[in-house]
């Protein structure tokens, strides 16, 4: 038994990997289920790794301007380094921002795991938020759905999609709090894999809970004013959002243009006294410096 075992582990392919699994796995006992969640587990990876991949891996850098918080009517200029990383296979792309699996090479549905987050508030920022606390930078992650559309406007990918987002705020002591939850549905654009000048623009609308919402349009009645009444926002209908973004490649350097536009006419928490702008914009550059880089071709594949 143990002889067939290794023979199985040193043949080469997914054959081999799946035959060595079966052979240890009687030899421990394993029972039928776990047998074959082990197959499919073996069988995924051994299959992404056997076909052609690539995977880049740098440093960046963000500016941006942006409201000094969600809803706000003055902006500021942010900057934030941050590493890149970007894995591709025919079924699993691993990006700085999210996570995604096709699972099937011509499949239509894509699962993915992605993250976004929001800059810190200063405390005693001028404006609406004078003499409030300051609040943390938040990061919210979660998953996500991708359906291909058949229609390819101009030659672009179009795909409807669904995602949920669970946000966490992290204080200067490292100290991780629960923010709250959000979900939205959206139709995303973006050019063919491997097109120069790459676009993608996504549109839809977000809704939150009680929790997330308050986070950010609440004000607690210790901050109460005359000109600023206590509210507490509630769950709901947050808005409509809408992100574009369009890049280019020169040599180990990457540049991308992006913006975010809100609106929050007829938003759960519209009548927030912090809520001063229903419609804002974000807009920045991101520039990444690629350092290491690698191309593997399966031999017997197609390239």
């Amino acid at each position: 038994m143990v002889d067939a075992s290794r023979r199985a582990t040193e043949t080469t392919g997914g054959k081999g990997i799946i035959e060595g699994v079966v052979l240890r796995a009687r030899r421990r006992g394993l029972r039928a289920p776990r047998l074959m969640l082990a197959l499919v587990g073996v069988l995924f990876i051994s299959r992404a790794w056997a076909q052609e991949t690539r995977s880049q891996l740098g440093i960046g850098l963000a500016m941006f301007t942006a409201p000094v918080y969600p809803g706000s009517d003055t902006d500021r200029l942010f900057a934030y380094p941050y590493p890149y990383w970007d894995y591709e296979s025919p079924i699993l792309h691993l990006h700085h921002e999210h996570l995604r699996a096709k699972f099937l090479r011509d499949s239509r549905i894509i699962i993915g795991f992605g993250l976004n987050g929001s800059p810190p508030v200063t405390a005693g920022f001028p404006g609406a938020r004078a003499g409030m606390p300051a609040l943390p930078p938040t990061v919210a992650l979660g998953p996500s759905v991708l359906y291909r559309l058949r229609w390819r406007p101009w030659g672009l990918e179009s795909f409807v999609g669904a995602e949920s987002r669970y946000r966490i705020a992290i204080n200067s002591d490292w100290h991780i709090g629960e923010v709250g939850t959000s979900a939205s549905g959206f139709v995303d654009v973006r050019s063919v894999h491997g097109r120069p000048w790459p676009i993608s623009i996504s549109i839809g609308p977000v809704w939150r809970t009680h929790e997330e919402n308050n986070y950010f349009f609440g004000v607690p009645s210790a901050y109460a004013t005359a000109s600023r009444a206590a509210y507490q926002a509630p769950g709901g209908y947050a808005g409509i959002r809408m992100t574009a973004a369009i890049s280019t490649q020169w040599q180990n350097m990457s540049f991308t243009i992006f913006g975010r536009y809100r609106n929050y006419s007829g938003a759960a928490f519209a009548a927030s006294p912090l809520l001063k702008a229903s419609n804002t914009i974000m807009v920045g550059v991101a520039v990444v410096w690629v350092f290491m880089r690698s191309v593997h071709l399966d031999p017997g594949g197609s390239t």
